[in-house]
């Protein structure tokens, strides 16, 4: 394989052991089969970064919304967590490697890409429960981690493309059909100039 071929996606831990999920939301684990199916018979190398709700708050901990998780703690603990996994890219750029896109998870707090208008909670915070009505809709964030990893790879003279695993969508869905088309673009090999 040429160098130019040589590819790596940078990935929420969760994708990679869905045990990490929060263990009221379930785990699920076929769509992980299929993503890393699917990059690693497209020999794409894939570089995790530990699952910054579990290395917090441990497997048990209760779901929660973005609201609750930024804070200055938090985002400390994630940007630690981030150090060796953002070697890990260094590193591979350096030896000429292509950093595809990072792959974060549909609504996660801290590794979503698009993270909307949320329920409240009867203690006034906001829950991990999207808006049920569309008129209701807020801002659109990033999780906390994802939004760290923008920062990250900003800092370091990187752009590339912010998927989001579509984890609650259902097979067959335009959302699952546009996931798959963006990292199909996100991947391909980069045309030879000349």
């Amino acid at each position: 394989m040429s160098r130019k071929g040589r590819r790596i996606v940078l990935v929420c831990q969760c994708l990679v052991n869905p045990y990490c999920r929060v263990h009221l939301l379930g785990q699920n684990f076929p769509l992980s089969l299929e993503l890393m199916d699917y990059l690693l018979r497209k020999n794409i190398g894939v570089i995790q970064y530990p699952c910054p709700e579990t290395t917090a708050m441990g497997l048990m901990r209760n779901p929660q919304g973005r609201q609750q998780y930024d804070n200055i703690f938090f985002r400390s603990h994630c940007k630690e967590l981030l150090k060796t996994p953002m070697l890990m890219v260094r590193e591979f750029i350096h030896n000429r490697y292509r950093l595809c896109c990072f792959i974060g998870l549909e609504n996660s707090p801290t590794c979503g890409i698009h993270w909307g208008a949320h329920k409240v909670n009867r203690y006034g915070t906001e829950s991990p429960n999207p808006e049920d009505t569309p008129e209701k809709e807020g801002p659109v964030l990033m999780g906390i981690m994802a939004e760290i990893v923008a920062e990250e790879l900003e800092n370091e003279g990187m752009r590339v493309p912010f998927l989001e695993f579509p984890a609650q969508s259902q097979p067959g869905s335009e959302k699952r059909k546009r996931f798959w088309e963006d990292l199909e673009a996100a991947v391909a090999p980069i045309p030879r100039e000349g």
